[in-house]
């Protein structure tokens, strides 16, 4: 029984997660359609765009790659308990990720095709997963520590925006393959079946998180508001504090979330996050077919502001909450998930939410 409920926390709260992770993507990504020239400093759409690079951009996808981590150790060891080849379906499963992850890039998307990235680098993990606990930590720390001090030295030393283009993305798949390691740690030691036994550890690590997280913001809102007037120079500090940042920030809004969730009161708030996390790989390619589908609608094709962008974030998360509720009282897999694990195992099996797929 208690192995049961254990089961069902770990899912319930990964759930949660994926469906916050999902929200914020849906707020980084739903700008990027907009054409509009730039906008007054100070502005209002000024104050949204510092907020996105301070606490939205990279700090979501860190989160996702992190709930990737945690999903590929849970895949191997599930492959590994039942006796099945698991270094080869893991395999099989980022083979089947690639197309699924080029849906968007065919709806012509200008978002950064992530599950492509994440197809091709987590062939990375297949060496780790047997290793100790400790190991990877540390690897994933080394990882960590070499971005920031890549990411940092870029600052100092960049002085042009192309370079700093270039650097950006070496230093995002450091990002990303940083928190796979991360994620893979923290499935091996069960964190996430040790809620309340280990909740302690986790406000611990939600505070050092916190002072981390602290003087980068204060930093990055000292370069937009009180800094001499905007160059090359400040532009390329702002967004490289904003990435140093995604570090301790994705791992406070992860611990805050298991804070929150430990106290019964704040499960009723977090449901609809947790159905949208329930289908989370159908909710990614879903919310950027809706972004685009909204803005034609709304006639806003010509371009549209970063306060329209929220309106248009209000209105894609409420149709992805209501398709996910309607849809996980029938089914126990999103459709796109669905189609991974068939092509993955190779073999069709049950659809309905009774049919224990997920076993």
């Amino acid at each position: 029984m208690n192995t049961t409920k254990n089961i069902s926390t770990r899912m319930m709260s990964l759930d949660i997660i994926r469906g916050f992770a999902l929200l914020g993507v849906l707020i980084a990504h739903a700008p990027m359609l907009s054409k509009d020239p730039p906008f007054l400093k100070y502005s209002t759409d000024f104050y949204l765009l510092v907020f996105n690079d301070l606490f939205i951009n990279l700090k979501f996808v860190s989160i996702y790659s992190f709930l990737f981590g945690i999903g590929s150790q849970v895949f191997f060891s599930r492959t590994q308990q039942r006796g099945l080849q698991s270094k080869k379906l893991f395999s099989r499963r980022l083979i089947t990720l690639l197309p699924i992850g080029m849906i968007p890039i065919l709806m012509g998307s200008p978002v950064t095709p992530i599950l492509i990235t994440y197809s091709l680098l987590g062939f990375i993990l297949l060496p780790f997963f047997k290793l100790k606990p400790r190991i990877i930590l540390s690897i994933a720390g080394i990882l960590a520590s070499c971005s920031m001090i890549f990411m940092i030295a870029t600052m100092v030393s960049t002085k042009s925006l192309g370079i700093f283009a270039i650097k950006y993305m070496i230093n995002y798949n450091l990002l990303i393959i940083s928190m796979f390691f991360l994620g893979l740690y923290v499935g091996k030691i069960n964190l996430f079946q040790q809620l309340s036994q280990k909740m302690s550890i986790i406000k611990q690590i939600h505070k050092i998180s916190f002072f981390l997280s602290l003087p980068l913001i204060l930093g990055g809102l000292w370069v937009a508001y009180i800094s001499p007037s905007p160059n090359v120079a400040s532009n390329i500090i702002f967004r490289g504090i904003g990435i140093v940042a995604s570090y301790p920030l994705s791992i406070f809004y992860v611990s805050s979330i298991l804070i929150l969730y430990n106290k019964n009161y704040f499960m009723y708030i977090f449901q609809p996050l947790s159905y949208v996390g329930r289908i989370s790989l159908t909710a990614y390619v879903g919310h950027l077919l809706l972004i685009k589908l909204c803005v034609s609608l709304l006639g806003w094709t010509n371009g549209y502001t970063l306060v329209q962008s929220w309106i248009l974030v209000c209105i894609v998360f409420t149709i992805l909450s209501i398709f996910s509720f309607v849809w996980v009282q029938k089914f126990q897999q999103g459709p796109l998930e669905k189609i991974w694990r068939i092509f993955t195992y190779g073999k069709l099996s049950r659809f309905n939410k009774g049919s224990g797929i997920n076993k």
